[in-house]
């Protein structure tokens, strides 16, 4: 026990966590295992990003730990009768955190500024039926559709509203300003984010009045952080070995829920021995996905089969499933004409422990196959960086969370012109059946025979290795009270406001 806590007190002094400053009753600290990219909603797709950017600014609608959608900034919203039309009714006596009032025209230029070619948002594609966003007066807003879109309420749901007085701002991607609970005060990127209580906001003055996230990337360094008492509450890497003892541990309090995504293997499909699918195929029978939950994840999840998650009405339980298998693996690239030592690839990830374990046991199952894995780690903003802005890598291991409809799981990754289709991944029949997916009644079961078909394309031709389906774990001192774990973590902040630090 003394060992434990000497450490303890090490890695917390090595960090300059400043025990005596965020101890006090009157802060909420939150442990983070990555680091913001930015804090423009216009720009940002990541989950760390969005964990602070909820907390600072709001969207229309927001999704509760339901899954529901919810008000937020809209009080109501309507579809017109034929399904081309979408108005929303605004929350009246809103301010930004400068004293500006929040009107419709935030919400005209919020979505003018993504629907904008000439701007860099990366999920134009979401809103790109969106033809006129109109400002019917200051609290009523309608979004005008080219074609029907069954899915866009989801969409609109993860876009944050920005200003049209300072959203042009040069460095508000550093320094925004929302209509959230708590207002930035300061950020020093890689250690912490300071924030303080919007005594103003329109959902009641916070309970807690000040709010840090802290970014510890190594699990147990984080866990080691939380059991000295340096930090109040966290989602999301958990130490899995570690989860047991946790459980029954009476000071902390555990929550679990089944997520909204799952981690994969990603596939630059252009490059090389990876352009043939026997190859990605083969690869694919190389991820012992039941090991991997059992051993590495110590249970958390469940083993990854497609892109849409379980829970979901359109999943798909019939797609081609890729078991365990290192001699299906050497039969595939026999036949595509590959022997021992011929395959030389490298795979990134950024310095997540369970990524860097998962990318191990490929590396080393691959060898037995006579594939040469190199294993690369970076940081996680340049790693993104990599994996979105760049061709330059030929597999890498990544998550989806939020993966709420068909659409949402599957558009923007596999599409052809898909924003996040990384691996250039392309197919004209899917893409067909994606474009059209979008456009039927989601409660048909037309819907679900299109996303069937549309998984068993993605299945088989394996542009991703989908490892597992996520299962969201978080970790709280029981000092904290009246929160509860969301299955979707990039909202897991978004209610703040209403938590309790009963110290």
């Amino acid at each position: 026990m003394q060992k434990r806590l000497s450490l303890a007190l090490v890695l917390l002094l090595v960090l300059g966590l400043g025990g005596v400053a965020l101890a006090k009753s009157d802060t909420l600290v939150i442990g983070s295992g990555a680091e913001a990219v930015g804090l423009e909603p216009r720009l940002e797709t990541d989950v760390p990003s969005y964990e602070r950017i909820n907390v600072i600014m709001e969207p229309l609608v927001k999704f509760d730990v339901d899954m529901n959608l919810v008000p937020c900034l809209a009080t109501d919203w309507e579809f017109g009768n034929d399904g081309l039309a979408l108005t929303f009714k605004l929350r009246e006596g809103v301010t930004w955190h400068d004293g500006t009032p929040f009107t419709a025209a935030d919400v005209k230029y919020t979505f003018d500024w993504v629907l904008d070619a000439s701007n860099a948002a990366p999920n134009r594609g979401l809103y790109a039926d969106v033809k006129e966003i109109e400002v019917v007066n200051d609290h009523l807003v309608t979004f005008h559709l080219g074609t029907r879109y069954s899915f866009l309420l989801n969409n609109i749901a993860r876009m944050s509203i920005t200003p049209k007085h300072d959203g042009d701002r040069a460095d508000f991607r550093q320094k925004p300003i929302g209509t959230g609970p708590y207002i930035l005060e300061s950020w020093t990127r890689d250690d912490r984010m300071i924030l303080k209580a919007n005594d103003n906001y329109w959902g009641g003055k916070p309970n807690v009045p000040n709010l840090v996230f802290r970014t510890i990337p190594e699990d147990s360094t984080r866990l080691l952080a939380f059991e000295a008492g340096e930090i109040d509450i966290f989602q999301g890497g958990v130490v899995p070995q570690e989860l047991s003892r946790l459980e029954q541990d009476d000071r902390f309090i555990v929550q679990r829920v089944a997520g909204t995504g799952y981690n994969y293997l990603g596939f630059n499909t252009k490059v090389g021995a990876l352009s043939d699918v026997k190859v990605r195929q083969a690869l694919s029978y190389l991820i012992n996905r039941e090991g991997i939950v059992d051993r590495v994840l110590a249970g958390i999840g469940t083993p990854g089969v497609g892109p849409i998650p379980e829970s979901l009405p359109w999943y798909n339980p019939n797609v081609m499933r890729y078991e365990y298998s290192p001699e299906k693996a050497k039969a595939l690239l026999a036949e595509a004409g590959y022997g021992p030592g011929d395959i030389s690839i490298r795979l990134f990830t950024n310095e997540n422990p369970t990524r860097m374990r998962i990318a191990e046991i490929l590396q080393f199952e691959a060898q037995r196959v006579g594939i040469e894995i190199e294993v690369i780690i970076e940081e996680w903003g340049a790693y993104l960086s990599r994996v979105q802005e760049t061709d330059d890598f030929d597999i890498f291991i990544l998550g989806w969370a939020g993966q709420l409809d068909p659409d949402r799981a599957m558009i923007r990754q596999f599409h052809t012109n898909g924003a996040n289709n990384y691996g250039k991944y392309s197919n004209k029949n899917l893409d067909t059946l994606l474009d059209y997916g979008r456009t039927i009644a989601p409660d048909s079961q037309e819907s679900i025979d299109v996303y069937n078909t549309a998984q068993e394309i993605v299945v088989r031709e394996v542009p991703y290795g989908f490892i597992n389906y996520s299962e969201e774990v978080s970790l709280q001192h029981k000092s904290i009270k009246n929160w509860t774990i969301h299955p979707y973590p990039a909202g897991a902040w978004q209610d703040v406001h209403l938590m309790i630090k009963d110290k």
